[in-house]
């Protein structure tokens, strides 16, 4: 564990500590508290190891704010274990204010646009298309005739046709 692996662990072993005394007079048994480097979501809660697993790449991506509000969604889940409304009065007096993840604040590495030789539509992705895929506002099911072909890296000017997954041209035509 990094030594700001750690301290994240610290704060939220501090964290479960004020929020145990706060809205449970100390009821609670503090859950192990993991902070893992593997695990891209956010958090979940394990009951049957009574863990709290809270995902350091989520950290470093969304901040403290959206972890501390992750964490305490999975102390709710400690005595609720499925969405439901009482799960949800707990979470909200817990100090959870979203359900979902906001934007992260810091966005690293590339933007990759796709766009679709049908329709034109584009689209945005972190992630280089590593397999053709196709566009699914021309057909439901992949069809090569709309492969989605990239058209711009961030920071980078168009790229060429050819240089699409799926194309094996110069002209950029799909792969057959």
């Amino acid at each position: 564990m990094t030594p700001e692996q750690s301290a994240l662990h610290t704060l939220l072993c501090a964290e479960f500590d004020r929020l145990n005394t706060a809205h449970f007079g100390g009821g609670l048994t503090p859950p192990e508290i993991v902070v893992s480097p593997r695990k891209t979501y956010g958090g979940y809660y394990q009951p049957g190891k009574h863990r709290i697993v809270i995902s350091w790449q989520a950290h470093a991506e969304y901040g403290l704010p959206e972890t501390l509000n992750t964490f305490r969604h999975e102390v709710a889940h400690i005595l609720h274990r499925n969405h439901g409304p009482q799960f949800w009065a707990l979470a909200h007096i817990l100090g959870v204010t979203q359900k979902y993840a906001s934007h992260p604040q810091i966005r690293s590495g590339k933007v990759y646009i796709y766009a679709c030789p049908g329709c034109g539509k584009r689209t945005e992705r972190r992630r280089r298309i590593r397999v053709a895929a196709s566009c699914a506002a021309c057909d439901r099911r992949y069809n090569p005739r709309f492969v989605l072909r990239l058209v711009q890296e961030q920071g980078a000017s168009e790229v060429s046709p050819s240089s699409a997954p799926g194309t094996n041209n110069t002209e950029g035509e799909p792969m057959l």
